[in-house]
């Protein structure tokens, strides 16, 4: 079996993840749910770095817009993306592994 290994840093980011979920699991006692997420403010990006986001995800939006407005509709979707913990570890641990970029890889082959 061939073994991978990560950086201590990295390891201890996802153990730190992980201890904080099973703290917040056993310290929920009501039904309610979490829904509060951080606030982003993809307007800091750069605007090619949105424009490549719209770009990855086939986002149809209308000509001209400027910054502010792709940023709000890129942040909408991106909020609704649904996110699996499992496949987000697995594509990290991928990108730091190759040291490639997600968004640089088109239908399973990389372009670099």
């Amino acid at each position: 079996a061939r073994h991978i290994y990560i950086c201590d840093h990295h390891k201890g980011v996802i153990q730190s993840a992980r201890s904080k979920r099973r703290r917040k699991d056993s310290e929920e006692d009501s039904n309610e749910t979490d829904t509060e997420h951080p606030e982003m403010d993809l307007s800091q990006l750069q605007i090619y770095t949105l424009r490549r986001y719209k770009r990855h995800f086939k986002l149809q939006t209308r000509p001209g817009l400027n910054k502010a407005q792709l940023s709000d509709i890129l942040l909408k979707h991106f909020k609704a993306l649904p996110v699996s913990e499992k496949d987000v570890i697995n594509n990290f641990y991928y990108t730091v592994k190759t040291d490639g970029n997600k968004l640089d890889i088109k239908n399973g082959s990389d372009t670099t």
